[in-house]
């Protein structure tokens, strides 16, 4: 019995891993680099956090939108952005809240890069939370 179980826990097990990780590879992630007209940067700062919060809260698949800029230019703007895969990320890129970000900041972007990327770790503090050593 002890044999059967210990079977079953570990191929549970490793079916959930290669499900998470499946999911992992599905996922859509990309780094957006972006250079706004500092006359304008507090405008497009505001119209960002609006797009940010809407797409976070009305779209189950977006998962991650991380604005940050550099320390020294804070007109340079990068955004980590995680999908749950590309249909998510075709879906979000025609909502109307994306859309008003889009046509709204345009006269404020100087320069606007994409860079598409593959996951090697996902991980965050949660899952380490409450384990003992």
């Amino acid at each position: 019995m002890k044999f059967t179980l210990a079977a079953i826990i570990t191929l549970f097990s490793l079916f959930s891993y290669q499900q998470s990780y499946a999911q992992h590879q599905e996922r859509m992630i990309r780094i957006a680099k972006i250079e706004v007209h500092p006359q304008y940067l507090e405008e497009y700062k505001s119209f960002l956090t609006e797009e940010i919060k809407a797409s976070l809260t009305k779209e189950p698949g977006v998962l991650t939108l991380y604005a940050m800029h550099e320390k020294d230019e804070p007109y340079k703007i990068s955004i980590l952005e995680v999908y749950a895969n590309t249909t998510a990320y075709e879906t979000h890129i025609k909502t109307p809240h994306f859309l008003k970000y889009k046509t709204g900041t345009l006269k404020m972007i100087k320069s606007l890069e994409l860079l598409d990327m593959s996951p090697i770790v996902f991980e965050d503090k949660s899952k380490f939370q409450n384990k003992t050593n």
